[in-house]
């Protein structure tokens, strides 16, 4: 019985009100007007990568005033549809979260964004004022569908890699797409694994019935030995060929209380780490 057996066993945009400002700050002490510009990261582990972004912003020195404002695209946009470019950096300005700088540089972590989300930065020297803004879409993930639970790993090699044989993680489901999920927490914090259920089912020995799901190829959050990030898929995707899923018997499902096994391939760059056959997301009783 598969359910029980292993028990056992940094994208850059500029707005720009004229044509020159597309380059500010782009060319240091040659600046005419002031300039922060806005730089995205990936956040360290403690924060969920989906939905939470590392910023930094650089200031040029004519800078005197700097606001950073958070705004889903769409609201920003229709924004500057009725009233203009200007009136929405005056906005930032006005309303915006003030940045202190330390050498001209400022980092801070936004959290909490679930969708399309602007972060524009908005700069004066008292007279002038100009922006910039970066775009971050943040995937919507359904609070209401988590399952908390423990992953376990099968390989021993990713096992010492880790240091660990399992994590805490969390199933949860997309807040729009029933069936996208993720295995939050899987090789630790800030990791996860995607998955995408299929229409197809089959039934365990016991009787039991389970949903086939794929696993896309992805990297993790972890790396091996000298090799650099660890990647995982499903085998179907590493031999090119959704037979070895479907019908070869190297399939990954998923139960009707959130319980999961995953035929799972780890690879670097180098090449291949192996197969499990399987880790497995086994939810708290």
């Amino acid at each position: 019985m598969k359910k029980y057996s292993y028990i056992l066993a940094a994208v850059l945009l500029g707005f720009s009100f004229t044509s020159c400002q597309e380059n500010l700050g782009s060319e240091p002490g040659n600046d005419k007007l002031p300039a922060v510009v806005v730089y995205k990261y990936a956040p360290s582990s403690e924060y969920d990568s989906d939905t939470d972004q590392r910023v930094r912003f650089v200031s040029n020195d004519k800078v005197t005033k700097a606001t950073y404002l958070v705004e889903k695209v769409a609201d920003k946009d229709a924004f500057i549809a009725s009233q203009g470019e200007s009136a929405y950096a005056e906005k930032v300005l006005s309303q915006g979260t003030a940045i202190s700088f330390s050498n001209g540089v400022a980092e801070t972590v936004v959290t909490g964004m679930a969708g399309d989300y602007a972060i524009t930065a908005a700069a004066s020297d008292g007279s002038n004022t100009t922006m910039r803004s970066v775009k971050f879409s943040g995937i919507p993930w359904d609070p209401n569908s988590s399952i908390e639970g423990t992953y376990v790993i099968g390989r021993s090699n990713i096992q010492n890699t880790l240091g660990a044989s399992s994590f805490p993680a969390v199933l949860q489901r997309h807040e729009t797409n029933p069936n996208m999920f993720r295995i939050k927490g899987a090789f630790g914090p800030g990791s996860k694994i995607t998955i995408n259920l299929m229409d197809k089912t089959d039934v365990d020995e016991d009787g039991e019935k389970y949903t086939f799901f794929r696993i896309p190829a992805q990297t993790t959050s972890f790396t091996y030995s000298s090799y650099g990030t660890v990647s995982v898929r499903d085998v179907g995707y590493w031999q090119g060929d959704d037979a070895y899923v479907t019908d070869y018997g190297y399939e990954s499902g998923m139960y009707a209380d959130g319980y999961c096994f995953l035929c799972i391939q780890y690879y670097v760059s180098a090449g291949s780490l192996g197969m499990s056959q399987y880790d497995v997301f086994i939810p708290n009783e």
